[in-house]
């Protein structure tokens, strides 16, 4: 069988995923997509999983 090795230098970061916490009712969850600097985003905690809360609000998102 051949064989390949990798390391760090090969690795490359496709997609960023930020730790989001409601302020209304604490459930925590992460979301893919929402990682523009400097962008503020709106995001509702919405029920899929039957215990969000449904409120919206606002994130702002800054990778310093």
């Amino acid at each position: 069988m051949k064989e390949i090795y990798r390391g760090y230098n090969d690795t490359e970061v496709v997609e960023l995923g930020v730790n989001i916490e409601c302020p209304h009712c604490g459930r925590e969850w992460m979301e893919d997509g929402l990682t523009e600097c400097g962008e503020t985003y709106e995001i509702t905690c919405d029920d899929e999983f039957e215990d969000g809360c449904g409120k919206t609000f606002q994130m702002h998102f800054d990778a310093n």
